[in-house]
């Protein structure tokens, strides 16, 4: 766990404040889920998988009322969809949360930084273009060019039932495929060529004109998978047409245990942002079906980093002891006005100035130095160098 210090912060702040205010422009309500949470929600049906349990920290209540385990939070949309059906909010609900979670990794980070949005009971169609447009409009307030790759578990779904075999065969296929994307199958498709060409043809990613391809496929070697393809189709068409840049990718790995149906992954210039799509939300009274993604806070932060500056910040000079209380009505207005500035001493010079004495003020700028007696004028003078 690391220390985000007054350069990060500013990273970090421009990306959080992109993400707020694209998720507030669709109507999603900011929420914040506890930082302990209790263990058994994470081993619900539909939960964590066994990998990402191992993963978390856990520990036992000594000393407070329950006795019971409990974790540090290891992911924040399990916690959210707590949140909203104790409160019983209603149905469809739009929220969202910037907010850490804690997980053991291979390397020294162990707490990361998620910005997510959840559209519980969300409308098929609906729910992904929304959770979509929310992350690529956060990701063209940093500049970054964003790229929708999208793809459908019902296609991964389909051609593992069609192979057959017992829960644990398929439990096994299951997991290759989370863990590898669709071409863990190529091996276990060996005996079933026409299944093995559709997977080859899946496996290339491209426009939407791909699924067309797919479908005349499927509808003859794979029926089971035609109608997760047209529902890919549909918001894949959408989102192309309303001047994203689509790519479709059935090779995507995912979560089968969690995830439903259409899936995203978000990238720019090659690097993954972040990903989601429709899910199945796990515990008691959850909504049935859901869809949300989440946007990696602290590696967007660090990609952007070089690009966003120290603020300014107006040196106010007292020229005596006996300007000190006008120095700071002096602060008090640039503040009110929007801008920051600071007491400081004689040291405290250019890019912005500005010494006080109890009668004049004398603003230092790049343009040179101007001598005022209202203090409007020095605001209004400073509030162009802003």
């Amino acid at each position: 766990m690391r220390d985000l210090l007054p350069a990060g912060m500013r990273a970090f702040r421009r990306v959080e404040d992109s993400f707020r205010s694209a998720a507030s422009c669709w109507g999603y309500e900011e929420v914040r889920t506890p930082t302990i949470e209790t263990y058994r929600l994470f081993t619900a049906a539909g939960a964590l998988t066994p990998q990402m349990l191992s993963r978390v920290y856990s520990f036992l209540d000594w000393d407070g009322w329950s006795g019971e385990r409990v974790v540090l939070r290891p992911d924040s949309t399990i916690p959210v969809a707590r949140a909203a059906t104790e409160a019983q909010l209603p149905l469809p609900t739009r929220l969202f949360y910037v907010q850490n979670v804690f997980r053991f990794s291979e390397s020294d980070d162990r707490e990361d930084w998620q910005c997510g949005i959840e559209f519980l009971g969300a409308p098929e169609t609906i729910g992904e273009l929304e959770v979509a447009a929310v992350a690529c409009e956060s990701l063209d307030a940093l500049g970054l060019a964003p790229e929708v790759r999208v793809s459908h578990i019902g296609v991964a779904r389909a051609l593992v039932a069609a192979l057959g075999g017992d829960d644990q065969t398929e439990r096994g296929l299951y997991d290759r495929v989370a863990n590898e994307g669709l071409g863990a199958l190529r091996q276990a498709l060996a005996s079933h060529a026409r299944l093995a060409a559709l997977v080859d043809v899946a496996l290339r990613p491209g426009s939407v004109a791909l699924l067309d391809n797919l479908d005349a496929l499927a509808s003859g070697d794979l029926p089971a998978a035609t109608s997760a393809i047209r529902e890919l189709r549909s918001v894949a068409s959408a989102l192309a047409e309303s001047g994203r840049t689509v790519v479709v990718d059935l090779g995507l790995p995912r979560d089968f245990e969690y995830y439903s149906g259409v899936v995203f992954e978000f990238t720019s210039g090659g690097q993954s942002w972040g990903g989601g799509g429709r899910y199945r939300p796990a515990g008691p009274g959850t909504p049935d079906t859901a869809c949300g993604m989440g946007l990696e806070a602290k590696q967007l932060a660090e990609h952007i980093s070089g690009t966003t500056g120290e603020p300014l910040v107006v040196a106010i000079i007292p020229a005596a002891p006996s300007a000190l209380a006008r120095s700071l009505a002096v602060a008090r207005a640039l503040h009110r006005g929007g801008v920051a500035a600071a007491l400081g001493g004689p040291t405290d010079g250019p890019p912005l100035s500005v010494t006080v004495s109890r009668d004049q003020l004398i603003a230092h700028t790049p343009n040179g130095d101007r001598a005022m007696s209202a203090l409007d004028d020095v605001v209004g003078l400073l509030l162009q160098f802003k």
